[in-house]
């Protein structure tokens, strides 16, 4: 009797084990594919991010670009600009009347390049540099009026033989005088100096940050 239960448990702990075996094996099998798929997944998202870096890498490189060549182009005008200004702030209370109309044109023409300069790149310009741009251009925005009341003024005038005559209509004098008065500001000339020397340094840095 005692055999036969002992048989019994035998085989009964043999199919057991086997079973056990069995689930062990399969378990395993399971956890591996597990694995081999999150491997996959994990693979694949890593392989996506860094195609997502790269085109964000490529897109940044070339907005970087495109702000480098921006501001390449205007600092050289301000440059300009910033001559021009000096000019007239020299020598327009004290020059001829040709004199002052070629100091006003060349002022005016190189207003005009960076004023036109400035509205076709503004979308492409650093946040900072572009808030200052923007003030610069109105504060010229009221210099340029000046500039041209001056310009007026001093188309009446002719230098003959040595000496400036008024070579205009008393009413155009009169009225040109009142409006040159309402425009000529102090220091308005000397402010917008001021302006473009800042916005040239701040240009300057922009570019030692990227060396």
């Amino acid at each position: 009797m005692n055999d036969l239960i002992k048989e019994a448990l035998d085989e009964y702990f043999s199919d057991f084990k086997k079973y056990h075996l069995i689930i062990l094996i399969a378990f395993t099998i399971i956890i591996a594919l597990i694995q081999v798929i999150q491997s996959i997944l994990v693979s694949k998202k890593i392989e996506k991010f860094k195609n997502d870096l790269k085109k964000s890498e490529i897109k940044f490189s070339k907005y970087n670009q495109l702000q480098v060549q921006a501001l390449g182009d205007l600092y050289p005008q301000l440059a300009e600009l910033l001559l021009h200004t000096t000019l007239v702030k020299q020598e327009i209370d004290k020059a001829s009347p040709e004199k002052i109309n070629s100091l006003t044109e060349d002022w005016g023409k190189s207003f005009r390049q960076v004023v036109e300069s400035y509205m076709l790149k503004r979308y492409i310009l650093p946040k900072d540099i572009k808030t200052e741009f923007g003030k610069l251009v109105k504060h010229l925005g009221q210099v340029n009026a000046y500039i041209k009341a001056e310009q007026k003024m001093s188309s009446l005038f002719a230098t003959v033989n040595d000496q400036v005559e008024f070579m205009g209509e008393y009413e155009e004098r009169k009225d040109f005088s009142v409006e040159l008065a309402k425009l000529k500001k102090e220091g308005l000339i000397t402010e917008s100096i001021t302006e473009i020397n800042k916005l040239q340094t701040d240009i300057e840095k922009y570019f030692e940050k990227i060396e």
